[in-house]
């Protein structure tokens, strides 16, 4: 990604981790279109970028609806222009044993965890290509590489959206088009504070290393000028990836049970 003007869309992008690199990006000379089911956070901060020069749009989305998931890309693009940087952040997270969640709440985290991103990326990078230039960012976790107790379906499906998104990376090699695969730890926003809660105070929930959705954001920014293929935060995470035995046999032996 080259500095300069650009139509940047983020998904999921009014809180958390999503609100965070809006906010970054709304003190850049882009535009910005913002993309998810909660408009009020969205257009505070849509207001902010526009008084400050950056031209903001929000849209309303659900994307466990697969429908309205990809919808929402020719509303952007007409207002905006083509996607330049398509930030793909929405998710959910559901904490607790697996047997605890109906067929119903793991087909919902599914189609919003893997369906919907795969989907947009498909809408999107065709156009990329031609272009010869484009960027794709997936916010994957940590718990797709050392599967975390108590967040089974939640594992298996960053799992396979990160699968799909390393490998989508590679094929794109030469086209112009980077992917950039993220992978956060636990980074203190409401959603992690959720989790937490649902879980019983232990080893891990007390000493586990936690960042900022803020520093987050900066590096996201860092990694797509410099093109790198993922970016996992915080920095103690990495080695999870070179010891996954060591990293998963210390994960199911010290994580909590859930919360009774």
């Amino acid at each position: 990604m080259k500095r300069g003007e650009g139509h940047i869309a983020i998904t999921g992008a009014s809180a958390g981790i999503g609100h965070a690199i809006a906010r970054a990006f709304a003190r850049t000379p882009n535009k910005l279109t913002l993309v998810a089911r909660r408009r009020a956070p969205m257009e505070d901060l849509a207001r902010e970028a526009t008084a400050s020069g950056v031209p903001a749009s929000v849209i309303e989305a659900d994307m466990a609806d697969l429908e309205q998931a990809v919808a929402w890309v020719d509303e952007a693009e007409s207002q905006h222009g083509p996607i330049d940087v398509l930030v793909l952040n929405a998710g959910i997270q559901k904490v607790g044993p697996a047997l605890s969640f109906s067929v119903e709440e793991t087909e919902a985290m599914f189609r919003i965890n893997v369906q919907a991103p795969i989907r947009l990326a498909r809408k999107v990078a065709p156009a990329m290509i031609a272009r010869g230039a484009g960027n794709i960012v997936i916010i994957a976790s940590m718990s797709g590489i050392t599967y975390t107790p108590q967040m089974a379906d939640y594992s298996a499906s960053k799992a396979a959206v990160s699968a799909f998104f390393e490998t989508f990376a590679v094929e794109l090699k030469g086209t112009g088009v980077h992917v950039l695969t993220v992978y956060p730890g636990p980074v203190a926003t409401d959603m992690e504070k959720r989790a937490r809660e649902n879980l019983e105070e232990g080893f891990l929930t007390r000493a586990i290393p936690t960042g900022t959705p803020e520093e987050l954001a900066s590096l996201v920014q860092t990694a797509l000028l410099k093109e790198t293929p993922r970016l996992v935060y915080p920095k103690v995470y990495g080695a999870a990836r070179f010891a996954r035995v060591t990293s998963q046999w210390l994960t199911y032996r010290f994580a909590p049970r859930a919360r009774t």
